[in-house]
Parts: structure tokens; sequence; C-alpha cells
């Protein structure tokens, strides 16, 4: 009858330490839920960003192309004379 006792104890150790293994998980991750993120003002604050980031960008650029306009010099540009290959030839025939 010893065995039998020795057999139930095991067992039933056996059993607790699996039904505590389970169990653990469950509690641990089983814990209140969180409120959810408030989606629109979420949105809105990275639309606030993008546009500031955009801004930044805009005036930037405007402060370059003001900068490069400053600087650029203007040359003319050389005149064309237009020619018929047969004047093109006279003037450049050797004697």
């Amino acid at each position: 009858m010893t065995r039998y006792n020795a057999n139930m104890r095991i067992y039933t150790i056996v059993v607790l330490l699996i039904l505590s293994a389970f169990m653990l998980p469950v509690i641990a991750c089983g814990g209140g839920t969180q409120p959810s993120p408030d989606i629109d003002a979420t949105v809105e604050a990275r639309v606030q960003a993008e546009l500031a980031t955009e801004a930044n960008i805009e005036a930037r650029v405007k402060d370059e192309l003001a900068k490069a306009m400053s600087t650029a010099t203007v040359t003319p540009m050389p005149t064309v004379t237009t020619s018929t290959p047969k004047q093109h030839l006279q003037q450049h025939r050797t004697p």
C-alpha cells in the first residue's frame, strides 16, 4: 500500500507542476486592458510635424535661391548669324 501512496504523490506533484506551468503565463499576460490611444490626436500631431518640416525645407530653398540669384551674373549670349551652305563655302574657300 505504500507503493500506491508513493505513486499517487508523484502523480499529484507532476500534475500540480504542469498546472502551475500553464497558469503562470496566463496570470502574467492576463493583466488589465490598456486604454486605446487617441488616433485622431496622433494623426493630427504627425500632420503638424510634417507641415512644420515642409515649411522649414521651403524656407531653406527660398534662402538658397535668393543667395544664388543675388550672386549670379548675367552673361550675354553670342549672336548667331545664319548663312546658307553656299555662303559658308564661299567664306571658307581657300584660293
